[in-house]
């Protein structure tokens, strides 16, 4: 079942009798971070291909054994009865639980065969809303609100001087680049002007002079970058071909160049630009491999990125790049790489909210230490397939994220409570009978 060119598709879930599936759809040509608030509940007849549009807008479609299917929606789960035979919606969507949380794609509940249904509570939002803060967590977990207003950031990365924040601010509307001091002395401000496209993923340059991002300004997701004071027009970098995305990941510490990762037909790889030479150069590719989400060492000798699969995989390699990779430790969904800031740790990603670290050393040979979690902290993550939701700060002892407004405040993260229905099926009828 593949995806066309600029199209995600998530959850497959099989449909009774095992003659199509069920899934999420979505856009990345002009997503923005309410991406899945825009995507579409699909079925699709295995043997001929033929899809079917379920539901207009919502994710994370399921299908329950009464006879309706459930997605989400803003933070709402709704059902729908639902033909597995005619594959056919009957009735309106209903909505059946309020406040359920969402990573990515995936809302968080899960239900029994006895009808049972567990869920984490999480905030409900307006269409396109999805207002967050930016915080600072330490390594105990402990979090700090930055003195920034609520706004629907993404994507924030700290200035190499640890003063300045870049993140990316989606409205529901457009998306643009903000820039804010790190201690919230002064007020948010935009560095893309309006009207200039969909405007996504800053990375700083190594000077702390510039800020880098991706842009359809021009009708293609090429790189582009911009003096951080505002001064000056936006300048292009890098220009894709037909169908290929070019997202900015990280930039070499002697300034010369900065690494991306290039998007097409499912397939991705990972390539070097040069400012001197003005020319695009392969760092890692394999067929049919999915590897992206790099990040230069502070000595810039070394490069971490990761190799998605079923489980996802971060390896480093040196650079200057030669034909030998190291595969680091497992640490159940092992992604989203990032340096410490003396080059002898990696963090990562391990799942939805959690995140950890292993060491890593160079002498007598290349070797990982053993992983360990981290606090909770509570802060947003994201799967493999997106980009990484933090970064990390120069004083090697916090890091930068983002939570929905509302759901922060000053000390250690409480962990999740998980709520349980029971019966929920017999609601579930009640409130949405079929036709």
């Amino acid at each position: 079942m593949p995806a066309k060119v600029n199209e995600v598709l998530a959850e497959p879930y099989m449909l009774p009798g095992g003659k199509a599936v069920l899934f999420s759809r979505t856009t990345v040509e002009r997503s923005t971070s309410a991406i899945w608030d825009r995507g579409q509940i699909v079925v699709q007849t295995l043997q001929t291909g033929a899809r079917k549009t379920l539901v207009p807008a919502g994710s994370g479609g399921r299908y329950l054994p009464t006879g309706h299917v459930v997605y989400a929606l803003n933070g709402v789960l709704f059902a729908v009865a639902f033909n597995p035979r005619r594959l056919e919606t009957t009735g309106s969507p209903v909505g059946i639980v309020e406040g359920v949380a969402r990573a990515g794609v995936a809302a968080q509940f899960a239900y029994s065969s006895t009808g049972s249904l567990v869920y984490i509570p999480g905030p409900v939002t307006a269409a396109g809303a999805g207002q967050t803060i930016l915080i600072l967590v330490d390594r105990k977990g402990e979090i700090e609100p930055l003195k920034v207003p609520p706004a629907a950031y993404g994507f924030p990365r700290v200035s190499r001087d640890g003063k300045r924040v870049a993140a990316q601010i989606d409205d529901g509307k457009e998306s643009s680049i903000w820039i804010c001091e790190l201690s919230g002395d002064t007020a948010p401000r935009r560095l893309t002007l309006p009207g200039a496209g969909v405007n996504r993923y800053p990375i700083w340059s190594s000077d702390n002079q510039r800020v880098a991002f991706q842009s359809d300004r021009d009708g293609d997701l090429g790189i582009w970058w911009q003096r951080a004071d505002g001064t000056g027009a936006a300048e292009r970098l890098t220009t894709p071909g037909k169908g290929v995305a070019h997202i900015p990941d990280s930039w070499s510490p002697d300034g010369q160049r900065f690494s991306f990762t290039e998007e097409k037909n499912n397939i991705s790889e990972i390539w070097t630009w040069s400012l001197r030479d003005k020319k695009a150069t392969l760092l890692a590719a394999a067929p049919g491999a999915v590897l992206g989400r790099s990040v230069f060492s502070p000595d810039g000798r070394w490069v971490a990125y990761q190799a998605a699969a079923h489980r996802s995989h971060i390896y480093v390699r040196p650079f200057p790049p030669t034909d030998t990779a190291y595969v680091a430790p497992e640490d159940a969904d092992t992604h989203h790489p990032s340096w410490s800031p003396d080059g002898k740790e990696l963090f990562y990603v391990a799942g939805p909210s959690q995140s950890g670290s292993m060491s890593f050393t160079t002498q007598p040979g290349v070797s990982f230490g053993r992983p360990v979690r981290a606090a909770r902290s509570g802060f947003s993550t994201s799967t493999p397939a997106n980009v990484r939701t933090y970064d990390v700060v120069p004083d090697g002892k916090h890091f930068i994220g983002v939570v929905p407004a509302g759901q922060s405040q000053s000390g250690t993260a409480g962990t999740p409570q998980i709520q349980v229905v029971l019966n929920w099926f017999e609601d579930v009828k009640r409130r949405a009978p079929g036709n």
